[in-house]
């Protein structure tokens, strides 16, 4: 109907039925041993991917779909419990996806393959693989070199192999490494072609992960295709050295020194992360919805790429999946991550970051999302109060950030060993 919660009905065997709440495991099937379709889910298909004889679960014509208020109970036709539970976890929005032929409460899951920044290698604007290795206008040498001169070297732990460990990570106070941020990664000839609300510092307030700090502003914007593409390099990411006072869910993810840091840092760079935003008016939650100009930037789907793959996005959903211990199967959840800037914000000062999860197409689940905060503007002055904020956050816990190679030589040697293997 026009209730704002979503229902699945599950049906328990009869030896199962005398206590629903209590069930820990359900029978799937209807009593003839077909897969039961709900509002048009297969659930079956949802849970376990494929059907009783092996194949791939298809929509059963006909079957009759039932609506029952929340958390209400009645009978199957073989006398087994039917218990209607509702998602709390759903937003109360709706997506509708690119072809806008279906709805989804949460995000609409974009193809991996082809991602989404496939066509701006199709159209010749991009290689299929775009990294720092490769950018066509790179962060001078001299400057990253004199600038990590004034941090102290943090250095790798002895659980990193030798061939993870050739990134110079360096260290300052979060007052003392904001202004270094901002220069090494203002580079002539990129910077002013970004968009310009997307220039500065980021704080991503209420991020669970160990990490604090973000740049977007190098890179390379294609307004035709409304895309921006961030290669992962020195200087854009900042991560805690210490767990800050206030660190969100009680710091659960942060350590005491540098350890979580650098657990968070090395697959970011190790693995040549890039990512591409694809914006669009609104489409989400979050988002300002009044724009007089109807903003064709209120709004960015996200897609990160392994070793700067334009043409391949990592599947997110393997992220629940590997921190879950194995619990969460492989290829049973879905993520999307996107930007929505929040009302009140000024010059693209203040976004949404979410994260959705949830099986199939539709990840409906949202959870941890954080706020994307601007402290630093396009001209390296802080953004007030945030910048106030974030200062007092981190209080004596200093920040980490990759500051580049050991030398020039050994920036080579890397990006050999990248373009090699890609």
């Amino acid at each position: 109907g026009k209730s704002s919660s979503v229902a699945i009905l599950v049906q328990a065997k009869p030896s199962q039925a005398e206590a629903p709440a209590r069930v820990r495991s359900v029978d799937w099937r209807n009593p003839r041993g077909r897969w039961d379709h709900v509002g048009g889910i297969d659930v079956a298909a949802v849970v376990r991917g494929r059907n009783a004889s092996g194949g791939r679960s298809r929509a059963r014509p006909g079957v009759r779909r039932r609506c029952l208020p929340e958390g209400s109970q009645q009978e199957g036709q073989d006398g087994s419990a039917m218990l209607q539970v509702g998602a709390q976890g759903a937003p109360p929005h709706t997506q509708t996806n690119r072809s806008g032929a279906s709805r989804c409460r949460g995000a609409v899951v974009r193809p991996l393959e082809p991602a989404q920044s496939a066509v701006l290698v199709k159209d010749g604007l991009l290689p299929q693989y775009r990294g720092w290795w490769n950018m066509p206008i790179q962060q001078s040498p001299h400057v990253l070199s004199e600038l990590k001169e004034s941090l102290y070297r943090v250095p790798w732990n002895t659980r990193y192999p030798e061939g993870l460990t050739w990134p110079d990570m360096r260290a300052g106070l979060a007052k003392d490494i904001i202004p270094i941020m901002f220069e090494a990664t203002k580079v002539s000839g990129v910077f002013e072609k970004m968009p310009k609300k997307m220039r500065g510092i980021y704080w991503m307030k209420g991020n669970g992960v160990a990490e604090e700090l973000t740049i977007l502003h190098y890179g390379q914007w294609f307004p035709e295709h409304q895309q921006m593409i961030v290669p992962f390099a020195p200087f854009m990411w900042a991560w805690p050295g210490g767990r800050p006072r206030n660190a969100p869910f009680g710091g659960a993810m942060y350590s005491q020194d540098f350890t979580a840091g650098l657990a968070a840092a090395s697959p970011m760079i190790n693995g040549g992360m890039v990512f591409s935003y694809n914006y669009s008016t609104c489409e989400g939650r979050y988002c300002r919805r009044d724009l007089p100009t109807n903003d064709d930037m209120a709004f960015a789907y996200m897609q990160t790429g392994a070793f700067g793959n334009m043409t391949q996005a990592t599947d997110l959903g393997l992220v629940p999946s590997a921190q879950s211990g194995g619990l969460i199967p492989p290829g049973s959840v879905s993520g999307a991550f996107t930007l929505e800037e929040m009302p009140g914000s000024e010059g693209g000062a203040l976004w949404k970051r979410t994260c959705y999860w949830g099986p199939g197409s539709c990840a409906s689940t949202e959870f941890g999302s954080y706020d994307l905060i601007k402290i630093v503007d396009e001209h390296g002055e802080p953004v007030q109060p945030h910048y106030d904020e974030f200062i007092e956050y981190m209080g004596e816990v200093p920040l980490m950030v990759w500051a580049g190679w050991a030398d020039e030589q050994a920036k080579k040697d890397v990006a050999d060993r990248i373009e090699s293997g890609i």
